[in-house]
């Protein structure tokens, strides 16, 4: 069974009943079939969104029971529907035990118009052990699942969940085995005359064993909400435990104390005794783990309820606590704090970034004080530093954090994409503190209800620095004259679009034209258009640069950075050779040509290898789900002995052949990481524009993945024996002719060519390698003579399609899920694209997850009006009035249409676009539409 969540029900926990005497099980009777007719009506299914991580509970979607205990009033974001009527209502949270596992929501009785509301009564006194009981409610998804079962324990100690989790304490539990799972929390525990004894909270996961909480302290709440009176709640920060006489004794019990103490409860079995103190809290310093309590303000105590009782009547008051330590009695005086005070109430969002103060229950977790600026998630700003979930930040921009308002006043002082220290420490490991460096991010911020931050300061402005040139020694032979010209690139990605899963990527560039800083990398290092690039010099210098070209076939980009700001560092172009690499370039001097690879790795180590060239052959990407880029139409070289790390191919005088690249490598499951050289010529049509000025958008390609096939192979297809001929005379080492493996859905070529067509000739020329296509990048068309389709020769003049030369450049953001138009891999991979706009990402947690909405799925209407592309999208979402449903026509990939109906949030999940910005072509801009309640 699942763990028991927070607010799991219209109402949860409470503790113990002392009578444990036994009640004869009743069968399975028209008693029972009356009772459960009766409160059958009272269950409801509730679905419940948390909308943020919050401590400890993760940004997700889940299910529970709840049942009605007040039908006049009604009892996280949570929608309930009640099983007999199948009626949903919006439920508003009211309440939530800081420590205790149980809340209540409130409802509009008047929304429910198709059946008599019913409620159940709360009767904690009625629990025995032997009692024959039935948990009703919403088990394992079901919305109506009847489980009966005996109460076996009373006095069960709480359910511990581990570190980090929700858990209970200072309560018993119940016990009996009723197997219940995931979706049954809240439901009520029911004796046969319909009354509630306890609440079904979590079970264990090996056995059919379930756990119970008692309603005494459920009841109390109760009651205090039914009289329009706060809800108060006392704590020590101590964890008591109830333990038996003989574990007493050993703790050094008195004899005439236990006489006393057994003669006044004489159904008891232990005594309290202190478990846990947590650091700085009211008792750290007075009581001690293995404490002995006798008496609380003068009264014997010995369970939970009573004790707990004088805690929350007596907040911010002292109160006295008679202790036995050892063979030692004290009286001791300790302040009661405000259990409220030490629960979150507000959240810091910035950066994709979840902060609050450390609360009670993670205190108690890791046994550190409470307070401290605590990550709940750590979102994109944070998550780029290394900072994970469940950290405490004790330090930014070397000035102490010590609570949310003094992180808050930091961050107002640091300005966009400012690069500043940070200091912290992973719960787990406190004994640990780290350092990093945080990339400040301040396009998105709010406090909980969305309170503005103080707007930013500012954009941080990069200042110019300067390295000294490294030292190669002589041995590193061309290293020393190509090192200059590599660069450490790290490519972080805000959001999970094109298909990219992966939001950090790091590679080697390599420099073009340090003149104008122009800088070739790979697809592996820098997927996509939106995202953060830094560049790190001589392992000294970090500086900004931004994406101008991505290349749609090709494993490459070209990004560009400012050159002043790397001052007297010394940088240089690469010398490009004129001369192609061949299989067998082995490096024997005055019989073939010498070809080292030269690398660099993360640490800026200059790594080289004197290698054999094995092969250049075509090599196959195979496709992704979700469609994410491929190389493909370009031969790969192969080397002896590679290194992992990128790269180039040189001569011995240092003069560039090659790219040593990085690819992906896409499994069933996961993706891997393989490198590969390719020829640098393939980037020259390109680098030559970027010099002259010319506009790239001007390139053009032919929109089919090729393959190659032997001519044996296109001999049995219908290759006749003079273009054999020609084709063996055109090029002597080549004996093989191009296929269409796959046509782009869409464009010209995928309606004039299709799948298998066997393209002989390109412009009258016989064609046996893929640049004889690829290389026409200034064509408007070729005639493909002659293409063999069916044993068919035709003649086909194929219009060639813009390239394209950036990934997306535009994301709208809606009820917790990103659309984008559909990216150049899709249209590469599916032979029909729907129209509409494509969700790219669902997040857990938000109202698109909850109603069904799934990533790689087209949105083509919204209530009924069709949806050709993002402006369409936001237009007709933004006119969707707030805590109403929308009704979305989705279709996928696989051609499945599903309407679904989806209740958006725009309080938590608003609608926003991100796009380029004309004014700033290295920048992006992000657009909030307007924030109403929900």
């Amino acid at each position: 069974m699942e763990d028991f969540d927070v607010d799991d029900g219209l109402l949860a926990q409470g503790d113990l009943n002392d009578d444990v005497a036994v009640q004869p099980p009743v069968s399975n009777s028209p008693r029972w079939e009356n009772t459960l007719n009766k409160i059958i009506p009272a269950i409801v299914s509730v679905r419940l969104i948390c909308v943020r991580n919050f401590d400890t509970e993760a940004q997700k979607t889940s299910q529970a029971t709840g049942f009605v205990v007040d039908k006049e009033r009604g009892p996280i974001l949570a929608d309930a529907i009640f099983n007999q009527s199948k009626e949903e209502v919006r439920l508003i949270p009211i309440y939530r035990d800081p420590v205790h596992d149980f809340g209540f929501f409130k409802f509009d009785t008047s929304a429910i118009k198709h059946m008599k509301l019913q409620e159940i009564p709360l009767c904690p006194e009625l629990a025995r052990v032997g009692l024959d009981i039935r948990v009703v409610g919403n088990d394992s998804g079901e919305r109506l699942s009847i489980l009966s079962g005996t109460l076996a324990r009373l006095d069960r100690k709480a359910p511990n969940y581990g570190a980090g989790r929700f858990n209970d304490w200072n309560t018993f539990y119940y016990q009996a085995a009723s197997m219940t799972s995931g979706g049954s929390s809240g439901s009520p525990v029911i004796d046969v005359d319909g009354n509630a004894i306890a609440l079904n909270a979590g079970g264990a996961t090996a056995s059919a064993t379930s756990f119970f909480l008692p309603l005494d302290r459920v009841v109390r709440v109760l009651k205090l909400i039914q009289a329009d009176e706060p809800v108060t709640r006392g704590t020590i920060q101590t964890v008591f435990q109830y333990t038996a006489y003989d574990e007493v004794k050993r703790l050094g019990l008195l004899s005439d104390v236990e006489l006393e103490i057994r003669q006044l409860f004489p159904e008891n079995t232990g005594m309290l005794t202190v478990s846990q103190v947590v650091p700085k809290g009211p008792a750290d310093g007075i009581l001690e783990a293995g404490d002995i309590v006798f008496k609380i303000n003068g009264e014997y105590t010995t369970s939970f309820v009573p004790m707990e009782h004088i805690f929350d009547t007596n907040v911010n008051s002292p109160i006295t606590m008679t202790i036995q330590r050892g063979n030692q009695t004290k009286e001791v005086e300790i302040i009661v704090q405000d259990l409220h005070s030490i629960t979150p109430s507000r959240f810091l969002e910035v950066g994709g970034g979840i902060l609050h103060d450390l609360s009670y229950q993670m205190a108690r977790s890791y046994i550190v004080p409470t307070g401290g600026v605590f990550v709940a998630g750590s979102g994109y700003m944070l998550g780029l530093s290394g900072i994970a979930r469940r950290c405490i930040i004790e330090r930014i921009n070397n000035t102490p954090t010590p609570t949310l308002d003094d992180f808050i006043a930091v961050m107002s002082t640091l300005r966009d994409h400012q690069r500043v220290p940070i200091r912290f420490y992973q719960l787990s490991d406190i004994n640990r503190p780290r350092t990093s460096i945080v990339l400040v991010d301040r396009h998105k911020t709010g406090l909980w209800n969305y309170v503005e931050l103080p707007p930013c300061v500012g954009e941080a402005v990069p200042e110019p620095h300067s390295a000294s040139h490294m030292l190669l020694d002589e041995s590193l032979g061309p290293a020393k004259v190509v090192i200059p010209s590599l660069v450490n690139v790290a490519f972080y990605l805000p959001f999970k679009i094109d298909g990219v899963t992966v939001q950090t990527h790091t590679g080697v560039g390599v420099i073009l034209d340090a003149e104008q800083g122009l800088l070739l990398v790979d697809r592996q290092t820098v997927p996509t258009s939106i995202g953060d690039i830094l560049l790190t010099f001589a392992n000294s210098i970090i500086i900004p640069a931004r994406a101008i070209f991505i290349h749609q076939i090709f494993n490459f980009g070209i990004v560009k950075y400012d050159p002043s700001l790397l001052g007297d560092t010394f940088v240089k172009s690469i010398d490009i050779s004129q001369k192609d690499l061949s299989q067998g370039d082995s490096g024997i001097p005055g019989i073939v040509p010498v070809v080292y690879l030269v690398c660099l790795s993360k640490s800026y180590q200059p790594l080289v290898r004197k290698t054999v060239v094995t092969n250049i052959r075509q090599f196959f990407v195979n496709e992704a789900t979700p469609p994410s880029y491929r190389a493909f139409n370009v031969e790969g070289i192969e080397l002896e002995n590679p290194l992992a790390y990128g790269g180039v191919l040189t001569t011995e005088d240092g003069q560039v052949q090659g790219f040593f690249a990085s690819h992906t490598k896409h499994g069933s499951k996961t993706s891997s990481e393989f490198h590969m050289g390719m020829p640098i010529k393939i980037i020259a049509p390109v680098l030559e524009r970027l010099r002259k000025n010319i506009d790239l958008s001007t390139m053009k390609t032919l929109e089919v993945e090729l393959t190659y096939t032997q001519i044996a192979h296109a001999r049995i297809m219908g290759l006749t024996d003079e273009w054999v001929k020609k084709i063996e005379s055109s090029h002597l080492s080549r004996r093989n002719v191009l296929v269409v493996r796959r046509v782009t859905s869409g464009t010209p070529a995928g309606t004039l060519l299709k799948a298998s067509d066997i393209i002989i000739a390109v412009n009258g020329v016989a064609a046996t390698q893929f640049s004889a296509i690829t290389d026409r990048v200034d064509d408007d068309s070729l005639k493909l003579k002659t293409v063999l389709r069916d044993a068919r020769e035709l003649n086909i003049v194929v219009p060639l399609s813009t390239m394209q030369t950036s990934g997306t450049e535009r994301l709208v953001g809606w009820s917790g899920a990103i659309f984008q138009m559909p990216h150049k891999a899709v249209y590469q991979q599916l032979k029909e694209v729907p129209p509409g706009v494509l969700c790219t990402v669902v997040y857990d947690g938000s109202p698109s997850q909850l109603y069904g909405l799934h990533p790689l799925t087209w949105v083509t209407e919204v209530n009924g009006v069709p949806i050709q592309n993002l402006d369409d999208f936001l237009d007709a979402v933004s006119q969707v009035p707030a805590d109403t449903f929308v009704r979305l026509r989705t279709v996928t990939s696989l051609r499945f249409v599903k309407v679904i109906a989806l209740r958006p949030n725009p309080h938590y999940f608003g609608l926003w676009q991100i796009q380029r910005d004309e004014s700033k072509p290295s920048t992006w801009s992000l657009r909030a539409f307007t924030r109403e309640s929900s």
